[in-house]
């Protein structure tokens, strides 16, 4: 019996010494490799570090050169984990290149945040930097703002703010309801997949005009697809000119910041629709363009949709309709899909 206890007890502190060091940052990878990619070309001249955890002033574990391949095995809004030896480093996001899924089939497209809760708030709420009361305020939403959420945990439902999680405490939200579980299960009522992005709220004339922008282009591109039926984003949404409702307001052209451009902050409504379509699978993406290498601040990189000089053109592949509308106000540019009947 003394032998059997002993075996035990060896047994159970060997077990809890795997289970602290797999719980530290870095430590032994037991994911699966999820994409092959590359590390960016775009900086040819600098390397590119993988850190301990998702944290730049973490630890760097070991640097890339331009064009080297990588293992990705998880996905975060501002960085990739990626196999480093036998351990998990973490890498920036828009310094890696030409993701591929090992298995497309069951893995999503590279960059989908599925979100499985929204909410219309009935009263102000605040997205906070951590899952803790008394954290940082991201942004502050008015009765009104509608709001997709990845998850649930604990009482705070998590989100995507940019390039970071953000979180809600679900004592602030009167109603939280459900994206539907699958596309079949969608109706008219329950939307099929949901997304939506942040966008600044300062009162200059520039910014006021870019949201009346997000607005216009929101009106415009709410509308139904039949079966087979494509949307051409450019030729729904544009031309933007004046005589549509569109202002003078800042864009990105060729990754430069260019101001007093008709329609400026439509890329928001394109790249906003993008993260929606991803999640879908019976959408099928016919025609995407980047803002650049470094993408754009309002969405983690690799998702931006852009529009104007370039498009964003898809193919409702499902057997039933889909009904495409767009929400804009205090700060959150909410986006959803619904299976029509």
């Amino acid at each position: 019996m003394k032998n059997f206890s002993a075996r035990n007890r060896a047994r159970a502190a060997l077990l809890l010494a795997l289970f602290l060091l797999l719980a530290l940052p870095g430590a032994l990878a037991a994911q699966e490799v999820l994409y092959n990619a590359k590390i960016s070309t775009y900086f040819p001249n600098s390397i590119t570090n993988a850190y301990q955890s998702p944290d730049l002033d973490s630890k760097v574990m070991t640097s890339f050169k331009p064009g080297q391949a990588i293992q990705i095995v998880e996905v975060l809004p501002n960085f990739v984990g990626i196999l480093v030896g036998n351990k998990t480093g973490y890498v920036l996001r828009h310094r890696i290149m030409d993701p591929v899924a090992l298995d497309p089939a069951n893995t999503p497209r590279f960059g989908t945040a599925f979100n499985r809760y929204f909410t219309t708030a009935s009263r102000e709420i605040q997205v906070l930097a951590a899952p803790e009361a008394g954290s940082q305020v991201l942004i502050t939403l008015q009765a009104g703002a509608r709001l997709g959420f990845l998850d649930v945990e604990n009482g705070w439902a998590r989100t995507i703010f940019k390039r970071q999680y953000g979180y809600v405490d679900t004592r602030t939200l009167t109603e939280l309801e459900m994206v539907a579980a699958s596309e079949q299960d969608g109706t008219s009522e329950v939307p099929i997949a949901v997304y939506n992005s942040f966008y600044d709220i300062s009162d200059n004339e520039n910014n006021q005009n870019r949201i009346s922008n997000l607005v216009v282009g929101g009106q415009r591109m709410s509308l139904t697809l039949e079966p087979g039926q494509s949307l051409d984003f450019n030729n729904q949404v544009g031309p933007f000119r004046a005589s549509n409702g569109y202002k003078p307001a800042g864009a990105l052209v060729d990754g430069e910041l260019v101001f007093d451009v008709y329609g400026g902050g439509s890329c928001q409504v394109s790249s906003t629709l993008y993260n929606v379509i991803l999640q879908l699978n019976g959408v099928t993406v016919l025609r995407r363009a980047p803002h650049g290498a470094n993408g754009i601040k309002y969405l983690p990189h690799g998702v931006d949709a852009s529009s104007g000089m370039l498009n964003l053109v898809f193919r409702n592949d499902y057997s039933f309709p889909i009904s495409i509308t767009a929400h804009v106000q205090d700060g959150s540019l909410f986006v959803a899909i619904y299976k029509d009947s």
